[in-house]
């Protein structure tokens, strides 16, 4: 299942899917679920682009 680094909107809390927690504020890499991708399109959580990743091989 593909991941995602996201992170919260300044200013409010995201639970987990799992409702174990939150993420975390620095961002937070996540399984690319229905329920992470509804909370981006919402705005609560912003993707982050993770550039030392991107490119590496």
């Amino acid at each position: 299942m593909n991941q995602i680094t996201v992170k919260p909107r300044d200013g409010i809390k995201v639970r987990l899917e799992d409702g174990t927690g939150y993420v975390a504020e620095h961002g937070q890499t996540v399984f690319q679920t229905a329920y992470y991708l509804r909370r981006i399109a919402d705005g609560d959580l912003l993707p982050i682009n993770d550039s030392k990743t991107k490119g590496a091989k």
